[in-house]
């Protein structure tokens, strides 16, 4: 092996190490056992470099061994039989330096190989990171409308009891409203049987009058709707007629109801009469 792939090969090993850092676990596991394999190469380039100068030591002594040979024809034949071994020995380490380029080109295969995986990674870390991204504002935004919602449910819950209250307020307002409506009925019935009672005085009051009118005897009614409260006796003379007979009268209408008869005392000849409304 020569000084120059000697150096290559160092180079390699450093930019091998040199990747490390950019690297995932799987990948360094990888990378390290490239770095095996480079450190093995170098302990064989360092060792075939110290072959190599061994032979080159060795070369040179057979060089001069040579010469010393060329000089004693006796030992001809030992000389070409060493350097038919020296030979082999260089065609051997010849054949080492061709694989170890080889090995050197497909390490060199394998270490792109794992940086394009790194790039590919990176690319897809980039691309998880910025979805990452997304989803948490998407989270965020959820979030946010959860708690507007939340908000929303609150207020309608207030509301709600609001009007189960107003509702329940309402409820016996109905209550006390049908209770008065009922009441009420009852009133408006009682109102038109009064109305039919009072009617019925009505027509008999127009009966009356009728009656009056035509008598002279019944003038004194007359008087009493003039003057809607008067003693008997001066309703009796208003007209000149008997206080017997004029209360006789007068008891009549109490009895229908239309007036009241108001005594001042036990048997007393002379009471207040009084027009009902």
């Amino acid at each position: 092996m020569s000084v120059r792939d000697y150096y290559n090969i160092l180079a390699l090993g450093e930019e091998i190490m040199s990747e490390e850092d950019n690297v995932s676990v799987k990948e360094a596991i990888k990378i390290t056992e490239l770095e095996n394999q480079v450190k093995s190469l170098k302990e064989k380039t360092a060792k075939l470099e110290e072959e190599k100068t061994q032979l080159s030591q060795e070369n040179a002594n057979l060089k001069n061994e040579l010469e010393q040979i060329k000089q004693q024809a006796s030992g001809l034949e030992q000389v070409k039989s060493e350097k038919s071994a020296l030979e082999n020995t260089i065609n051997e380490l010849k054949e080492q330096i061709s694989k170890l380029e080889s090995e050197k080109e497909q390490l060199n295969k394998e270490l792109q190989d794992i940086k394009n995986s790194i790039i590919e990674k990176d690319e897809k870390i980039a691309t998880l990171e910025r979805e990452l991204n997304t989803l948490k504002d998407q989270i965020g935004n959820k979030e946010q409308e959860i708690e507007k919602l939340k908000d929303n449910i609150a207020a309608l819950e207030r509301e709600k009891n609001q009007l189960e209250a107003s509702l329940d307020q309402v409820k016996e307002e109905k209550a006390q409203i049908q209770k008065k409506y009922e009441e009420l009925q009852q009133e408006s019935a009682k109102l038109e049987q009064l109305k039919e009672q009072l009617h019925d005085k009505e027509e008999s009051l127009r009966r009356f009058q009728i009656i009056a009118e035509s008598d002279p005897t019944y003038r004194w009614l007359t008087t009493l709707e003039q003057y809607k409260v008067i003693e008997l006796k001066r309703l009796a003379m208003s007209v000149g007629a008997s206080t017997h007979a004029i209360m006789q009268y007068v008891q009549k209408l109490e009895a229908a109801g239309l007036v009241e008869i108001e005594m001042h005392g036990k048997d007393d000849p002379n009471p207040t009469i009084k027009l009902k409304a």
